[in-house]
């Protein structure tokens, strides 16, 4: 009777340490933070603004146009989808409509409603095609370049005087 507690007690105590490292392990790998995914899809990448880190999509600059309305320019990646940006902010959301210069070009620029400079906005990046978020992040417009009104000259002929 005595033989047969040792072994259940030596093989609970085995199964003990088991649960214990496996246990250890998993939360190691959690903590360590490797990529984690929801279902199929792979966590949204940051959006912020362009640095010497090569993650794209990011901000260029922000300016105002001719027509006094805000441009957003990005770098993305040449082969993502085209897209939109929608800006949420306490008084409300907005859209921004996204052109690439040319097809498959990395440099795109977003129109929509010029936004106040130093509040804190949050941007999403949505596919127009499947309506699928595609980068997030929120963070201040730091500055806006203000378009420079253009300047149109009439040419006006050149007359030649005899000065006698």
């Amino acid at each position: 009777m005595n033989r047969k507690r040792w072994i259940t007690g030596a093989v609970l105590l085995v199964l003990l340490l088991i649960l214990c490292i496996s246990g250890t392990t998993l939360a190691w790998k959690e903590w360590k933070g490797e990529p984690g995914s929801v279902g199929t899809h792979e966590p949204l990448p940051g959006f912020g603004y362009c640095s010497s880190r090569p993650s794209r999509p990011c901000i260029l600059s922000f300016r105002s146009n001719w027509s006094g309305d805000m441009v957003i320019n990005l770098l993305v990646n040449g082969s993502s989808p085209d897209f939109h940006i929608k800006i949420r902010h306490a008084e409300g959301e907005y859209i921004y409509e996204c052109k690439r210069a040319r097809k498959y070009s990395i440099n795109v620029s977003c129109t929509g409603e010029t936004l106040p400079v130093g509040e804190t906005f949050s941007f999403l990046v949505i596919s127009t095609e499947a309506g699928t978020t595609l980068a997030e992040g929120s963070f201040p417009i730091i500055g806006m370049a203000l378009a420079t009104p253009e300047t149109y000259f009439t040419p006006t002929p050149f007359t030649h005087r005899d000065p006698r």
